[in-house]
């Protein structure tokens, strides 16, 4: 299809509202090869547990894609647009109940409601995936589903949405007529990661063009400067408002007519306030945007629904910070052209319009937030977190951007810190196993456990969260919602953004299980009452609400940093807040997230602190105190503790602009009575150097001064930098960025003003060196133990970190991982091996997590409790992430540390590394070879038909000869070992759908295999004699199976169905060591086994089946339940295979050839022996170098091995194997003598070892 009319089929079928033919249509030129169905669902047939949520749905059709991976297409209808916004975990395990009936892991959908005639809908691809488990009664290994381990990605489509992302990402699918698109590509189609570089490079340049504009117009240049204006963080603000703008008029919340409900408001309300302007001739920032920003949003209003008449609509108002005015915005004159938000210039895709305007509206901006399981192709706060961290560094056009840590990283570390946090603080009532559930797997139970809850247990619904933690449900819940959180570099926000979700999830999971609401009584002390409306305080917003003004606390040096986490935080809020009347206001988060520098501080966490309340006690009753204001707010009662707490916690929720500026006025009081005072080691050096210069002034007793002119001048320059250091000290100059954490947070004091600590310190600091900030001198009186001139900035922050901890707290950083090995990190690893007690350690290696840094990171958590000198620890192999959850790999890998002094700390062995590095340098990934290719198994939806044993194979071919065309060797997974196979005389009847790309046209059985269709009739429907019944009381048919294909008597769409007729590599799935076996028989192979076809197949298996093969794969994979592993595709594809010539391979394929025959036929130390001599010339492929330097060559004393031929009879093959045999294990051959001592080398060896 080409460009232009793959275009207009994507705009007519996603900017309309859902039109079902339509859909069918796109559906079919999407896949090219999409099998009609056309089964409908309604009423009844909708499942109970669904049809709150579900009107109808039918499945349109049916896919197999050319890996024989098999997809479903869906209509679903919703029943309303709240259902459709709202019930994404219902709708999500409504797809997963359908693909699990009809045997599917993949769907294509499409959600829509009537209730606004289709306008708004979903286009989604949903997918299952599994995990292994041993059952440890049979022995054998299955597949068993997560609790609802599917994941679905949606783009946001219809009358009132923008196509830009789903033409960018699908339009290549839909040109490419020639190949049928694989799940791989769909679900690469549904990637978030490509919008968001997309949308944040155009965020960017939208910053650059206002950020120059400002600096090259001389007249706003005047004006910013007069106003005392930053450019950078302007700039930064002003685009963050305008995004906040979207997320409003999204909700509703904006342009409402004077009498209508908050949600009814004008969806492009920003757009037409930009018409509004252009059609009176103003200047749309000046006389629009800020009226809007610094007066209808940021200003109370007395009318009861928040009229504002500028704009003749309900504006609500925010409070909270965001739309706060920090300059004279009436007074300045700020014009920004009009064609810096909408223009006609092309973009480099060729889109028309480059303005802040034109760039937004581009993008569908989603008020969902994005969940790990549950993503929205569009513009959401998650994705906003990204973008602006990424332009936290961005100052001028030249620069780069900061490092964002990646979503996994974050979840995956707020996760680690939560379950370490409950562990201790539930004093072992709980095990750590389910603590671990509750918190990873915890939101799956909720719709199940509230159901059990409201409906009681029965067969099919039982609870799902642990026994151990539906008990302490309560307790639970008073920890979750005390926890105190602190990044001490918050950069955008994504740490604790992370651990709001995660607190939330939490404490949703825990309400269908919990007997006292401690919530609500802590809100109610807060002095927040619930809404009439909103009576339930597990709501989400609720939920947010007081994890955000009670558990989140942040620091950052950089004050667009600060502004940015606070938007961050506030959108998180408002996506949330729904069905409130009046809106409420965002919190003040001043006291919350706080500009500073938390390295430093004038005063140690645990001095008195009543001290400073009497010395501004004593200066505001001074009779020259002339602030009448402060006097006033304060009354006749004397400011202290208690006071101090009560004026922070009403500024949380205080919405009056002039009462704002009056409390950050006495803040600000207070803060400044505080004195500084030099401590001993300053005392002493100011001491030492008076008295130098003393001593060197001193007339001896001849006339003559003790020192000379150059001396006595050189130490009174000295002696004066010392006393402008202690004056600076004594006015708090140098620590005008300090962060005093007691004053900046008062409610992390005790009743007697000592500093309690955090739960939980956790971030991603700054990477750069000590000696390149400007305070480095600060930092090093502070006397951190930490601290080198050559070291980095991240140490610092551990070591502070750990401080700022309560007992048994956890400290959790993502930084450089040079500190495990540079000689700078000696005082590192002394102060975390004798001060702390460090619990996990993941070294990622030369993993980039940060893909625009060459920096290498490892995540340390460390313990406040005695050092008990271990840790568990983890270095990540390769140069990329594990394709297994983190904490799976950890699980697997970890290994404990010993740790002393300032010992370098070794995670398993430097040599490993190198192993791993060698290996990944001498081979190609195999999924980079040209010329072969991987399939799967065969699915036949109903084995007890398809497949037959000798005697029914037999039977059919008797009655006709033609038969046996059809009737295919089969081998199961289990059939498969090591080089070989064990055939167990079982066919599948080979009833193949075509391949119509290849030729191949579908059988049809009635007419063609009369009697193989006799004999599938017995299983055709319920009333057949072998139908199956299931336990679930329905019957397994072939009618009904979910995998078939044109005609039920057809096996399902199978593009490479001639490919098993061809010499292949085959293997079975779950397997506890590389078991792969050749075979040239044309045998077929059961979904449990895959195969590789192609050229170079003997070469290839001899590296698979060898022991470095096997531990490479050990290394990139981790095992499941029983210690094995899964050789699927994914995985076998990653391991590095040396690329040789044709004539290098002829050895490697001569021993093949011996091993598979010697395996059955000779004895078993003749294949021993060879087996062994085909490991070795692997070894020599890896490590060419180290083997000859040992004197243990192989290759060059094997000789010319004699071949063995099809043309040969058995025992004339056997005879030249045995003949081979005797010469090389001869006890004085070169080859037998390599053999038997090539563990000598090392790197063999360590492998050796590492698989036993």
């Amino acid at each position: 299809m080409d460009k232009k009319t793959a275009q207009l089929l994507i705009e007519d079928t996603f900017n309309n509202a859902f039109n079902e033919e339509q859909f069918m249509v796109f559906t079919k030129n999407l896949l090219n090869d999409l099998e009609s169905k056309n089964n409908f669902y309604t009423g009844n047939l909708i499942w109970d547990d669904y049809k709150e949520h579900i009107n109808t749905y039918k499945r349109i059709g049916k896919y197999i894609d050319p890996e024989g991976e098999a997809l479903d297409v869906l209509i679903v209808e919703v029943k309303s647009l709240t259902k459709l916004e709202r019930a994404r975990t219902a709708l999500r395990n409504f797809v997963i109940k359908h693909l699990s009936k009809f045997e599917k892991d993949y769907a294509l959908v499409a959600f829509y409601c009537k209730e606004d005639g289709g306008a708004d809908w979903r286009f989604s691809f949903i997918k299952l995936e599994y995990r292994s488990e041993l059952d440890e009664e049979k022995g054998k290994v299955k597949l068993k589903k997560e609790f609802t381990p599917a994941k679905r990605y949606s783009f946001l489509v219809g009358k009132y949405e923008k196509a830009h992302t789903a033409k960018n990402q699908l339009l290549p699918l839909l040109q490419n007529i020639a190949n049928n698109p694989t799940i791989e590509e769909l679900e690469a189609a549904f990637s978030i990661e490509k919008v968001t570089d997309e949308f944040f490079s155009q965020y960017k340049d939208l910053y650059i063009k206002l950020y120059e504009h400002f600096e090259n117009d001389r007249h706003v240049k005047s004006a910013i400067e007069l106003a005392k204006i930053d450019n950078t963080r302007f700039t930064k603000k002003l685009l963050g408002q305008i995004v906040f703008l979207y997320f409003l008029q999204k909700k509703g919340w904006l342009g409402v007519p004077q009498n209508e409900h908050w949600g009814t408001g004008k969806k492009r309300f920003v757009q037409e306030l930009f018409d509004q302007a252009k059609a009176e001739r103003v200047n749309f920032f000046k006389d629009k945007l800020q009226y809007l920003f610094y007066e209808a949003l940021a200003k109370e209003r007395d009318n009861v629904n928040s009229y504002y008449e500028r704009f003749d609509c309900r504006i609500p108002f925010l409070n909270g910070g965001l739309f706060e005015a920090d300059y004279d915005w009436k007074n300045t004159n700020i014009i920004i052209p009009e064609n810096l938000f909408r223009n006609e210039e092309k973009n480099k895709s060729g889109d028309v319009g480059t303005g802040v305007l034109d760039v937004f509206d581009r993008y569908n901006f989603t008020i969902k937030e994005d969940e790990p399981l549950d993503k929205e192709v569009a513009v959401d706060p998650e994705m906003l977190g990204k973008v602006f961290e990424n332009m936290l560094d961005i100052k001028e056009r030249k620069s780069k951007g900061a490092f964002y840590t990646p979503r996994e990283i974050v979840h995956y570390m707020c996760q680690e810190s939560l379950i370490h946090y409950l562990d201790n603080a539930l004093c072992e009532n709980v095990e750590k196993k389910d603590i671990e559930t509750f918190i990873r797997e915890g939101h799956f139970t909720l719709e199940n456990d509230e159901r059990v809850a409201t409906k009681g247990e029965t067969k099919t619904y039982r609870y799902q969260l642990p026994e151990s933690i539906r008990q302490n449900a309560d307790l639970i819940d008073r920890k979750l919602i005390d926890i105190r959180i602190c990044d001490p570099a918050i950069g955008s926000g994504a740490f604790p953004v992370g651990l709001l979700h995660e607190l939330v999830n939490a404490m949703l999971v825990l309400k269908p299980h919990l007997s006292y609401d401690y919530l609500t009584e802590k809100l109610k002390g807060f002095g927040f009452e619930h809404r009439e409306s909103v009576s339930d305080s597990r709501y989400i917003y609720r939920l947010k609400r007081h994890v955000i003004q009670e558990s989140i606390y942040g620091v950052d040096i950089d004050a667009s940093a600060i502004d940015i986490a606070r938007l961050r935080l506030w959108l998180s809020l408002v996506v949330d807040e729904d069905d409130l009347d009046p809106i409420e206001t965002l919190p003040n988060l001043d006291y919350k997230i706080v500009c500073g520098n938390s390295l430093i501080s004038r005063y140690a966490l645990d001095i008195p602190i009543n001290d400073v309340f009497v010395e501004f006690n004593k200066k505001i009753k001074d009779k020259n105190y002339v602030n009448t204001t402060i006097k006033e707010l304060i009354g006749k009662d004397e400011v202290n503790l208690e006071f101090y707490k009560k004026i922070t916690n009403d500024f949380l929720i205080e919405s009056s602009h002039e009462k704002k500026n009056l409390f950050r006025e006495l803040i600000k009081e207070i803060k400044s009575a505080f004195r500084s005072n030099l401590n001993d080691k300053e005392k002493m050096k100011l001491s030492k150097a008076r008295a130098l210069v003393e001593n060197l002034q001193t007339i001896d007793m001849f006339g003559k001064q003790t020192g000379t002119v150059k001396e006595i001048t050189q130490a009174k320059k000295s002696l004066r930098l010392l006393e402008k250091e202690r004056d600076e000290t004594l006015n708090g100059q140098i620590y005008k960025d300090a962060i005093e954490w007691r004053f900046e947070f008062p409610h992390l004091l005790d009743d007697k003003g000592y500093f309690i600590g955090f739960d939980v310190v956790i971030g991603n600091p700054p990477y750069v060196g000590i000696s390149k900030v400007d305070y480095k001198d600060i930092l090093e009186k502070i006397n951190y133990e930490t601290y080198a001139t050559t070291g980095d900035l991240y140490v610092l922050f551990y070591e502070n970190g750990y401080k700022l901890l309560k007992s048994k707290g956890n400290v959790n950083l993502i930084t450089s991982n040079k500190w495990i090995n540079a000689s700078y990190g000696a005082n590192t690893r002394n102060f975390f091996a004798k001060k702390t007690n460090p619990k996990l350690l993941i070294d990622f290696g030369k993993v980039r997590i940060f893909p625009n840094a060459t920096v290498f990171v490892n995540i340390l958590m460390l313990e406040k409790s005695n050092a008990d000198g271990k840790v568990e620890a983890v270095t990540i192999q390769g140069d990329h992430l594990p394709v297994i959850p983190l904490q799976n790999y950890f699980q697997d890998k970890k290994v404990s540390l010993s740790i002393k002094g300032e010992e370098v700390w070794k995670i398993g062995s430097s040599k490993g590394l190198i192993i791993n590095k060698t290996i990944e340098e001498k081979g190609l990934k195999l999924k980079e070879w040209k010329n072969i290719e991987f399939f799967r198994g065969i699915t036949s939806g109903f084995n007890e038909a398809f497949h037959i044993d000798d005697t029914t194979a037999k039977n059919l071919i008797s009655q006709n000869k033609k038969n046996e065309n059809i009737i295919k060797p089969l081998l199961r997974g289990k059939d498969i070992k090591r080089w070989m196979f064990d055939y167990h005389d079982l066919y599948i009847i080979n009833t193949h759908n075509g391949v119509r790309e290849k030729g191949i046209k579908p059988i049809k059985v009635e007419t063609e295999y009369p009697e193989i269709y006799k004999y599938l009739l017995d299983y055709y429907d319920e009333s057949s004699p072998k139908s199956i019944l299931k336990s679930d009381g329905t019957y397994q048919t072939l009618k009904n199976r979910a995998d078939q294909g044109d005609h039920w008597s057809n096996l399902r769409n199978c593009a490479f169905i001639k490919e098993f007729e061809n010499p292949k590599i085959i293997w079975i799935e779950i397997s506890d060591k590389a078991n792969y076996a050749y075979d040239e028989k044309g045998h077929f192979l059961t979904n449990s086994a895959y195969f590789i076809s192609g050229e170079n197949l003997k070469y290839l298996i001899s590296v698979l089946n060898s022991t470095i093969s096997d531990y490479y794969f050990f290394q990139i994979t981790a095992k499941i339940a029983g210690g094995r592993k899964r050789y699927t595709k994914q995985y076998v594809e990653q391991i590095p295979i040396p690329v040789i010539s044709k004539q290098q391979q002829i050895p490697y394929e001569k021993l093949v050839d011996y091993v598979i025959l010697a395996k059955t036929k000779a004895d078993d130390i003749v294949y021993r022996f060879f087996e062994s001599l085909l490991d070795g010339i692997v070894f020599e492929l890896y490590f060419p170098e180290e083997i000859k330097s040992a004197g243990k060559e192989i290759l060059k004393h094997l000789g010319d091995l004699k071949p063995i031929s099809d043309e040969m009879s058995e025992e004339e093959k056997l005879t030249v194997i045995q003949s081979e045999f005797e010469r090389l294990y001869d006890p004085n051959h070169p080859v037998r003598f390599a053999i038997e001592t090539l563990d000598s080398v090392e790197e063999v060896r360590i492998i050796k070892e590492a698989l036993k």
